[in-house]
């Protein structure tokens, strides 16, 4: 038995895996080593990940997360301490994403989640990389910033008067509330990136198409255009990407840039090149 996790900021995917096909797959919180201390993480994983692990002989772990670009000691000592006769392997969410959209080993892959990450591969290596500072100092696109801006845009009472009702509505939330949550409590990134959703409920409206659409063009300027997507198509993976999948593809013909695959999830992928990886070694 195999595992195969894609872990996001905001939740985490798991597949458990035997002979190229998944037997059990379950979601739990994200585990973000970047954002969430390590107690807290191993906490989770043992309250969350451990009573079902604990059904199965797992013999290989691949975890790519998150914030594991920087943190994935973290994550890689919790698992290895838990499970010590398993082979962990634990991996950016970058580089998980490349192998679930790229198999080819050749293109540019974007994630566009909770937060933004991005890179270009040839001949299966990185070539092109750039650092993922997260929401304060970047990161156009992602679902933490659109929430940001919606909020914003609340709080400075400049959405139309039909969409500040609808959403004092929806969320029965105060302006002071809102203060609270993004200077004194944990994993800001996540308060934020659960607005998105109202976007995508009210995305014909103009003020919150006009939210997701800057996002993609700042995406656009700020970080694809430093690849070489004059010969390489991207590829993104993400709920962001996934729901505004008509604004996104409309922002990159207008740039002139060619959209490869859309993938919410990355996990079959995964699941299916990790698995072809791992019999080729056998």
């Amino acid at each position: 038995m195999i595992v195969i996790a894609d872990g996001g900021a905001t939740k985490c995917d798991w597949a458990f895996v035997e002979g190229g096909e998944i037997v059990e797959r379950f979601k739990m919180e994200g585990i973000n080593p970047f954002s969430v201390p390590e107690e807290h993480i191993r906490e989770v994983v043992k309250r969350d990940f451990v009573p079902v692990a604990s059904r199965y002989e797992i013999s290989h772990i691949w975890f790519y997360g998150a914030g594991c670009g920087f943190g994935g000691a973290i994550i890689k000592r919790i698992l290895s301490d838990i499970f010590p006769s398993t082979e962990v392997f634990v991996g950016s969410d970058i580089d998980g994403a490349a192998k679930a959209c790229c198999p080819d080993g050749e293109g540019i892959v974007c994630i566009l989640g909770t937060g933004v990450s991005s890179m270009q591969i040839e001949k299966g290596e990185c070539t092109k990389r750039l650092p993922g500072p997260g929401y304060i100092l970047g990161d156009e696109g992602s679902g933490t910033v659109m929430g940001r801006m919606l909020l914003s845009d609340f709080i400075y009472n400049q959405l139309p008067p039909h969409l500040h009702k609808l959403f004092t509505e929806e969320f029965s939330i105060t302006v002071p509330e809102i203060i609270d949550h993004t200077y004194h409590k944990p994993a800001v990134n996540r308060f934020f990136s659960s607005f998105p959703p109202f976007l995508s409920r009210h995305i014909d409206e103009e003020h919150c198409r006009n939210i997701v659409r800057y996002n993609f063009e700042m995406l656009t300027k700020r970080n694809l255009a430093q690849y070489d997507v004059d010969r390489l198509s991207v590829n993104f993976v993400g709920s962001v990407a996934a729901v505004f999948e008509d604004i996104l593809t409309e922002v990159l013909e207008q740039n002139g840039i060619k959209k490869g695959v859309i993938v919410r999830s990355p996990i079959e992928h995964l699941v299916k090149n990790l698995t072809a990886e791992l019999n080729r070694k056998h």
